[in-house]
Order: C-alpha cells, then structure tokens, then sequence
C-alpha cells in the first residue's frame, strides 16, 4: 500500500475527522525537500499538525520557525531553555506541578531526540507524505480522533504482538512529546489523553486523545484493520454473534 491508499483506508475504517499526519525530523539539511518553501512565519507543531490534518497543509519548518520552543525541543531542533529545563514554566508559570522539583522531574522524564539531532520538520497529510529523498520520508504518522478509533488502533497491534499496550504520557507535550518523540525513539506505538496548549493553541478537542504511530508499523496496522475493524465493529455493534466463521 501507499500512503494516500493508508491515509484513505484510515479515514474510512476510523471514522476520521480529517486526515492522518506524516510528520519526518529531518537529520541532514541535505535530505531537506528541494520542492517545500518553509514556513513564511513561526508556527507551533501542534498547529502544523492540525493544519495538515484538517485543511491538507504540508509545513516545512527549521528550529527558527517552530513558534513553540517547548515543541521544537520535544522533537529534536534544540536544547530546553532555562524556563523549561528547571521546570519553571510548569511551576511558576502554568501551575501544573505542586513544586519546581515536581516540575522538574516531569521535564526530564519528557521523551526527546538528541538536541540538534533534528535539522527541519516536514508535517503533510499523509496521502501527500514525501518519498523522496529518504531522508524525507516519513518517521512518526500521527492522528487526532476520538476513543474508538484509537481503540482500534492499539487492537490492531494486540492483535499481531499480543501483551499488554503501555501508554507514555504526562498530560503536558502530548503531540510533540507523546505522540511524536516516543514513537520515534522508542519504535513503539503511543496513546496520548493530549494536553491544554494543544486544546488552547491548535483546537484538539476535549473527547479527542494524539496517537502516534511509527512510520514503520503503518503498513501493518492499516492491513489489520483492513481486514479486521469491520468485524470488530459490527460485533460490538451486536450485527453479528462472531467476528470469526471457524469457531
């Protein structure tokens, strides 16, 4: 399959509100895509994702041109900056950790690439993800959407690895940190419950939860749903009294 058959087929079986988001940190400024213009202002990721996702915008981005400096260091154009790294935006600033030692534990227990290790960003809708160069090829695919679709989505890796799914998140980066950077480093997929800068600054919405799929795996788990997430629905829905004809 291809991206724009995955990226149709995903909207399709999960009921999508617009579309899956490639997103590719770039390593080397060679492997830059030659035919994107950047960003013509600073942009938060999050609000990249959402304008791939809802109105089809691809958006290449170098670290000057990431408006969230908490999001571009989740995923790799730099290092924190001293509010961020003592845990002082968090304490002081936002109120969301009782004391700056708290807060502080939280940052450094946020998934992230090596500082610099990323160059540029490119986030695309996913039937419009490059291909080439390889270095531009997609890493993370993330998706915006509601319980159930992020239900199938784990259903789908249960059912080719079995075990348990382990959710990393924090309530706090959801779609940089949780959905892009843990996938990433980890290779493993990632549930997020999202987080109040993309609620404020991107307009996720409060019943909608950020999972992030490694790019790797999108193949395999569009393939399970293929073939499974009708059956699924329709036993849940009570259509029919076995997903399988052979029990």
């Amino acid at each position: 399959m291809d991206y724009a058959e995955m990226s149709d087929k995903l909207v399709d079986l999960l009921g999508l509100k617009g579309k899956p988001v490639a997103v590719s940190l770039i390593k080397r400024v060679e492997d830059i895509p030659k035919d994107l213009t950047e960003v013509e202002k600073p942009r938060r990721y999050c609000q990249m994702l959402q304008d791939a996702r809802l109105k089809g915008i691809t958006s290449l981005a170098t670290a000057d041109n990431h408006a969230c400096k908490g999001g571009a260091t989740a995923i790799g154009l730099m290092d924190y900056g001293p509010i961020l790294k003592t845990g002082a935006l968090y304490h002081y600033k936002l109120n969301k950790e009782v004391s700056l030692g708290v807060a502080k534990r939280v940052v450094d227990h946020m998934p992230r690439p090596a500082p610099g290790s990323t160059v540029a960003t490119v986030v695309a809708p996913l039937d419009k993800a490059p291909t080439e160069p390889d270095g531009a090829r997609p890493d993370v695919i993330v998706i915006m959407a509601g319980v159930l679709a992020a239900r199938r989505i784990v259903q789908a890796v249960i059912y080719q690895h079995g075990g348990r799914f382990n959710a990393n998140f924090a309530g706090i980066q959801s779609t940089c940190s949780d959905a892009t950077a843990y996938p990433y480093i980890s290779g493993d997929l990632n549930v997020s419950i999202g987080c109040d800068g993309a609620a404020k600054n991107a307009g996720l919405a409060d019943d909608e939860l950020v999972v992030g799929i490694p790019a790797e795996l999108l193949e395999e788990i569009t393939g399970t749903l293929s073939e499974c997430a009708p059956g699924w629905d329709d036993w849940q829905k009570g259509n029919i009294s076995y997903v399988r004809k052979d029990i």
